[in-house]
């Protein structure tokens, strides 16, 4: 499946059943990251977090699906964090898929947020028309949403800003 920035979060919570790998690309980092926290959030249960990076998946691709299917230490539920360049995590995403595909068993949720690529790249076209997958492109906020959002904060904390006081601390 496939989300845009702003149907993101209502996407993500009617998917949060059926959904188990969550791929955040786009030019935004602090945009992906954010939704990934909110992400881990709406979880029913969180558990551990498991961070791997896109480098040590281009490495070894089957420690992903490794990952995924192992329980906690502790015996609580995780979820899997990774941190990829571009398609650094592709391989490591097609092979968890192929498994899974074949029956090899439940995996927990898989959030991967790969800032250098877009909704267009080898890994977001793998993942897009799959059920079980959500794709969704962060652009940087344009200057009005910022300024908009200045003054929301500052009204939540009891302080008007006039428009160029709030566009000046938002650029």
């Amino acid at each position: 499946m496939k989300a845009t920035q702003r149907d993101f979060a209502t996407k993500a919570r009617g998917a949060l059943g059926s959904v188990s790998i969550f791929f955040f690309c786009g030019p935004d980092e602090a945009g992906a990251s954010a939704a990934a926290r909110d992400l881990v959030s709406m979880l029913p249960d969180p558990g551990e977090r498991v961070e791997l990076s896109g480098g040590e998946l281009r490495s070894d691709p089957a420690k992903l699906g490794d990952e995924a299917r192992s329980s906690s230490l502790f015996g609580d539920s995780r979820h899997i964090l990774v941190r990829a360049n571009g398609d650094e995590a592709h391989d490591a995403l097609r092979t968890l898929l192929e498994t899974s595909d074949m029956g090899a068993g439940q995996a927990c949720p898989v959030l991967v947020v790969a800032t250098a690529a877009t909704d267009k790249s080898r890994t977001a076209k793998l993942l897009e028309k799959r059920k079980d997958a959500l794709v969704t492109m962060f652009y940087p906020p344009d200057l009005a949403s910022v300024t908009h959002a200045v003054r929301a904060m500052g009204d939540g904390a009891g302080v008007q800003f006039s428009g160029g006081l709030a566009e000046r601390i938002a650029r």
